[in-house]
């Protein structure tokens, strides 16, 4: 009986075996659809049926995943793309405005002539610009859209947007009719008489920045674009010409004036992505295929070195700059671009690294490098070294250049032994001013070498650049004859040198430089390039 029981039950098992292998095939292609509905497949069931690639729920959900990322980077690309074009049509606008206030007629300010005249000065000025394109009704009332000079009141505006700057100075207490001021601690200095012709050609603005430069006006700037800090900065830069505070020499204003010079295109500029090479003594560095022997350091000017060295049995002379701004190499360029004798020239090329840069002079064939006052030390020689001196000057100003620094170190004297064919030029231009792309550099004031000669009362603050170069050569050509440094004093005929000064002198050629230092160092009112062409002249005349 035992065995029938288990004959029936064998067939039983049988039949459920089966159906639970069948419940678990379908629980693979989808739902199972009786005693398995919590249960999922691992795979696609659509894409299954379909024949297509078997994905699985993590594979899909991975795929949205990269889908969705991919729609949420177009849509941050196009947002970008859209803030750059706002970005550039706002630069433009900028731009232009910038251009309006340039190309704006200069205006006397009535209220500093007539200040002057009182004795008395006001307690505050303030200054407005507006834009003559705004329409009428964005314009003060009262004002006509183009006044007259003589009817103009102190205050003038400019509303470009909502961009208007106003300069509030406060004003020292003037010293009363008798003299006498509050401060009698101050230092005493040369008198200085004022240049009204100078200051009526000034804008309101210029005006004030030579009046705080001279009497120590304290200035409060306000406006509007302080909350930008980064639109601040750009204007800071961009401000007007008489902006003494920005520096001509500053790093970032000669590489965004470079950015507008097409110096990058020339083929002696090359660039190397790799740190500035170590350059030494006795070693030779490896500039762009060339191997250079450095022989020795002839000038050590703290954020730059200069090496003299060959290559190929040419002289050569490397300036190693930790700047990466290519002014020298601009500078140069410029300088044997507009020479008249370019041939005679050295040659010049620049290697731009990451963290500065290095430039080569390399003669001409038969030619050397020497240092002022390596060569013969006698008055013939440095009558023929001062001719060099007179013409390299008188180069650099015709093309509007100014070096800023004229000292026998920052000059090399590039020579073949035949008399007055021989080269003075500079191997350091980090002072130098190119007028032509620094049209705001209008006055000594500006130039940072300058101001030893101001603070002297050499120059006066408002005398135009090109006189600190004249300053340079006097002080260069007085080291050249007397080993010394020179001393300005200043007698009945004006300023002198002082182991020049006087009217004993009877040698010809002693006349010869107590005449040449008075030309240089009283050149107010004259063109420096008539002044050098003078000098030159009778100096040749001389030691023909």
């Amino acid at each position: 009986m035992m065995e029938g029981l288990m004959l029936q039950a064998e067939p039983s098992a049988y039949i459920q075996s089966a159906y639970q292998s069948e419940a678990h095939l379908s629980a693979e292609v989808g739902l199972q659809e009786e005693g398995g509905a919590n249960k999922k497949s691992a795979y696609c069931k659509d894409l299954l049926m379909r024949g297509g690639e078997e994905l699985s729920f993590e594979e899909l959900r991975a795929e949205r995943y990269n889908q969705r990322k991919q729609r949420e980077m177009e849509e941050k690309l196009k947002r970008l793309t859209e803030e750059e074009e706002k970005l550039s049509q706002e630069l433009e606008e900028k731009k232009r405005l910038l251009e309006l206030r340039r190309s704006q007629p200069e205006l006397p300010h009535r209220a500093s002539s007539q200040s002057s005249d009182s004795g008395e000065a006001p307690a505050a000025a303030s200054f407005h610009i507006y834009d003559e394109s705004q329409s009428a009704a964005a314009r003060p009332p009262g004002r006509n859209p183009e006044p007259s000079t003589d009817e103009l009141p102190d205050d003038v505006f400019l509303h470009p947007g909502e961009r208007g700057l106003c300069l509030k100075i406060q004003h020292p207490r003037r010293p009363d009719h008798q003299g006498a001021t509050s401060d009698d601690t101050s230092p005493p200095t040369f008198s200085q008489k004022p240049d009204s012709k100078t200051r009526k050609k000034l804008s309101p603005i210029q005006e004030t920045s030579v009046i705080a430069s001279q009497e120590g006006l304290s200035t409060e700037t306000c406006s509007p674009l302080e909350e930008n800090p980064e639109e601040q900065e750009e204007m800071d830069h961009t401000a007007s010409p008489a902006a003494a505070a920005v520096d001509p020499c500053d790093p970032d204003v000669r590489r965004r004036l470079l950015d507008l010079s097409d110096v990058t295109s020339s083929p002696d500029l090359h660039s190397e992505l790799r740190p500035l090479p170590a350059v030494e003594e006795h070693n030779c560095v490896q500039l762009g295929g060339e191997v250079y022997f450095i022989d020795s350091r002839v000038v050590d000017g703290g954020s730059f070195s200069i090496f003299k060295g060959a290559v190929d049995d040419n002289n050569v002379l490397l300036k190693v700059d930790s700047c990466s701004v290519p002014w020298d190499f601009h500078q140069f360029t410029r300088l044997k671009k507009n020479s008249s004798a370019a041939d005679s020239l050295p040659l010049i090329s620049c290697f731009l690294f990451l963290d500065g840069c290095i430039t080569v002079y390399t003669t001409p064939p038969d030619h050397m490098f020497t240092g002022l006052t390596d060569c013969d030390p006698s008055e013939l020689s440095v009558g023929y070294k001062a001719i060099s001196l007179l013409q390299l000057v008188s180069q650099l100003h015709s093309c509007r250049l100014l070096h800023a620094a004229l000292h026998p170190s920052l000059l090399t004297y590039c020579h073949t032994g035949i008399p007055m064919s021989d080269r003075v030029l500079p191997v350091d231009w980090s002072s130098s001013v190119d007028l032509d792309l620094q049209q705001d550099v209008t006055s000594v004031q500006q130039l940072p070498a300058a101001q030893t000669y101001i603070s002297l009362g050499l120059l006066e603050p408002t005398s135009p650049p090109q006189l600190v170069d004249l300053v340079g050569v006097a002080e260069t050509v007085h080291l050249l004859l007397t080993n010394r440094k020179m001393v300005p004093v200043k007698d009945a005929c004006g300023w002198t040198a002082e182991q020049f000064s006087g009217d004993e002198f009877c040698h010809m050629y002693t006349r010869m430089w107590s005449t040449f230092f008075q030309s240089l160092l009283n050149a107010e009112g004259q063109s420096s390039l008539s002044v050098l062409s003078e000098l030159k002249e009778q100096l040749s005349s001389l030691y023909h």
